[in-house]
């Protein structure tokens, strides 16, 4: 009777829930359990009962974390269901860009396809407007705002725009120089990375300088995952089972390694790999063995 008349003041100010009904009276039966345990070693009521309190911790806070928890869940699957509305702007940009790509492909096919001269031209255009399109796609698609994150500022999608706009270019560029002109490799290669070499340091440096755009529910969700992904893992790290495995790993390898080259020397080449494909799975179920959780 103690014990429930405690846990009830525990809990006086949360709302009264069938989740919380039922944690409040496990608490209930494992501290009156202590509590008895505690007055079978000799200890008296109060000794065992100020004792089992002390063992049980804080557990509102413990209380307050889970409702947090839910509540953030909550909220979050409410955004994730929640779609958040196109702009005209964006629509009308989308649309552009989509008229742009179908405008390319007809263009490269009819090229293809039809017995009309024109050599390389035709696909040139088209790589121009693929480019084009591709710009205008990450532009107006960092710009629209989601029920993740927010939208991007106009300045900064624009140099992810005229990044992907560049790097396509070079790319659809480089290849009809190789399949139309009959360039050889390395100059198709050269002239494509003379182009897109601008837009792999523009796009390396714009997410160096990325700024998170999330929202605070995701950002709260994002955050959990991580701290239960850490100790995950920091459960899983024993440091008697970490050498052990590096012991047996680099014994395996280095037998795979060996029989490898004699039967490379002994019988040949061509079925001397075969311990090494064998040794692959026999790691994998050293891991499973050796670090699976009980």
């Amino acid at each position: 009777m103690k014990e429930k008349v405690y846990v009830d003041r525990l809990f006086a100010d949360y709302d009264d829930t069938s989740s919380l009904r039922d944690f409040k009276e496990e608490i209930t039966v494992n501290l009156r359990e202590r509590v008895e345990e505690f007055i079978s070693g000799g200890m008296t009521n109060d000794e065992a009962f100020d004792k089992a309190i002390a063992e049980l911790g804080d557990i509102t806070a413990i209380a307050d974390k889970a409702a947090r928890q839910k509540r953030s869940e909550t909220i979050g699957q409410m955004y994730i269901k929640a779609k958040a509305p196109i702009t005209k702007r964006t629509a009308a940009g989308l649309a552009c860009a989509t008229g742009f790509l179908l405008f390319a492909a007809g263009i490269a096919l009819i090229t293809f396809f039809s017995s009309v001269g024109g050599g390389a031209t035709p696909y040139y255009f088209s790589a121009v407007l693929l480019s084009v399109a591709g710009g205008l796609y990450a532009y107006f698609g960092l710009t629209q705002e989601t029920a993740a994150h927010y939208a991007m500022k106009s300045g900064r999608a624009l140099a992810y725009g005229l990044v992907c706009l560049a790097g396509i270019f070079g790319t659809g560029i480089a290849v009809v120089s190789f399949l139309e002109n009959g360039w050889e490799m390395s100059a198709a290669i050269g002239f494509k990375m003379a182009l897109i070499l601008p837009a792999i340091c523009g796009l390396i440096f714009l997410l160096a300088t990325e700024t998170k755009r999330q929202k605070p529910w995701l950002k709260a969700m994002i955050e959990r995952e991580v701290e239960g992904a850490i100790m995950f893992h920091a459960d899983m790290v024993d440091t008697t089972k970490t050498a052990r495995f590096g012991i047996i790993s680099g014994a395996l390898w280095l037998f795979a390694i060996a029989l490898f080259v004699t039967l490379g020397v002994i019988i040949g080449w061509h079925i001397s790999w075969i311990p090494l494909i064998f040794a692959l799975p026999v790691q994998v179920l050293m891991v499973l063995g050796i670090f699976k959780k009980k």
